[in-house]
């Protein structure tokens, strides 16, 4: 019965690929939260006790011992602390939406200079299976409609930017995140230089454990 209803879920995601891809993307691959590493076919197919339902809360902090770094066109800043906290909007999406409740940067610095980063827009968190070249258990992360505002408490410099790709995560027994991507600035006052941002580092997920990325 078991691999009846497997073979049931295949069929179902193939003819959502055929119907959705042709040759299959990640914006058009139906994305869920698994518990275990499943696949059938070839395919990265939750089990349906194995699925996440929605609202899960998803938990990742910096990595210990290591910083977040934004590089700017006036420097490199570095904070060696950072939480993001948000809830799933459904149990399978394409892409899967999470809602952003917490997104929060500190001890954030510019050598000596202290600089507050801090998100005045949460906006949300888009998580898309990863399904080229090959298909996998990890997915891609994009910020829609988050603003991130970055004030330099010496020099009175203040800069805002929009986040959007932000980078892989990595299923697994303790998921990571490789955070990465572009800010594109939107605003500043005239000590802001013109140009965008760009930020990387290194979170681990701990909420839900384990995880990875399925269909």
């Amino acid at each position: 019965m078991k691999h009846l209803k497997m073979l049931g879920l295949a069929v179902v995601a193939v003819a959502a690929l055929m119907a959705f891809l042709g040759a299959g993307t990640a914006s058009a691959t139906p994305t869920a939260l698994c518990k275990e590493p499943t696949t059938f076919g070839g395919l990265p197919i939750c089990e349906p006790n194995h699925i996440y339902p929605a609202g899960q809360r998803i938990h990742a902090e910096l990595e210990v011992g290591t910083s977040l770094n934004i590089a700017t066109p006036a420097g490199v800043v570095q904070c060696t602390f950072s939480t993001l906290d948000a809830n799933t909007e459904q149990q399978t999406e394409i892409p899967l939406g999470a809602i952003v409740n917490v997104l929060v940067f500190g001890a954030c610095h510019q050598g000596e200079e202290e600089v507050e980063v801090i998100t005045t827009k949460n906006g949300t968190l888009d998580i898309e299976i990863i399904d080229l070249p090959f298909w996998t258990h990890d997915g891609t992360l994009t910020l829609t409609g988050t603003e991130i505002t970055m004030r330099w408490k010496k020099s009175g410099r203040h800069c805002r930017y929009d986040a959007g790709h932000t980078g892989i995560l990595t299923g697994g027994p303790m998921a990571t995140i490789d955070w990465f991507g572009t800010l594109t600035k939107t605003g500043g006052n005239l000590l802001c230089p013109e140009g965008n941002a760009n930020w990387n580092g290194a979170y681990t997920v701990t909420t839900p454990e384990p995880l990875w990325i399925s269909m």
